[in-house]
């Protein structure tokens, strides 16, 4: 439960102002139907999620476990300075799509925007130190889908108001106090 409960919560941290954030308030801001999306956006983002921790387990098996939590340490504290670098804005336009067609450019889309990103590099972090994989996985997808879901289905009618800027800052200072808190574990 506490690898789920961390997964959760460290990915929804993650996502605060990330890529996939707006690429969710994009399509909620450009396209009338929010199912076939967030179904789409669901499964990329899972099979991600599914392939990072796979690598992570694989990976921190070739790792002493007492390194682990210094390693999630250091993972963490370049989270919180990831943070805070701008992501690129996705391209304007507004292509015209059937719901099945915007359901599979919804996952594709979702699956390769998490390539080599923050969460990703979490995820696999996150297996590997807990040495599991299921509940890495779930707990990663619904953190993720926790912070895009409301930007699908509320884009149009809050993109403007929400203080972006600011979400990013309180991101980063609570990555340094997870950084913190492994430290507090490994020592």
């Amino acid at each position: 439960m506490e690898a789920f409960l961390t997964s959760t919560l460290t990915v929804g941290i993650a996502e605060m102002g990330d890529r996939s954030l707006f690429l969710a308030l994009l399509f909620g801001i450009r396209y009338p139907h929010p199912w076939p999306i967030f179904l789409g956006m669901a499964l990329g983002l899972f099979l991600n999620q599914a392939i990072s921790a796979l690598i992570g387990v694989w990976v921190f098996n070739w790792i002493p476990a007492s390194a682990h939590a210094w390693i999630l340490s250091a993972i963490f504290l370049a989270m919180a300075i990831w943070m805070l670098f701008p992501e690129k804005e996705e391209e304007e336009g507004k292509p015209v799509m059937t719901k099945h067609g915007l359901f599979w450019v919804a996952a594709v889309s979702f699956f390769i925007l998490e390539m080599a990103d923050k969460t990703q590099v979490a995820v696999i972090s996150l297996a590997g130190a807990f040495d599991t994989y299921w509940p890495v996985v779930l707990g990663a997808s619904l953190g993720i889908l926790l912070v895009t879901t409301p930007a699908l289905w509320l884009g149009q009618r809050f993109a403007h108001w929400l203080p972006l800027q600011k979400i990013k800052y309180v991101s980063s200072a609570i990555f340094v106090l997870l950084a913190g808190w492994m430290l507090f574990h490994a020592i």
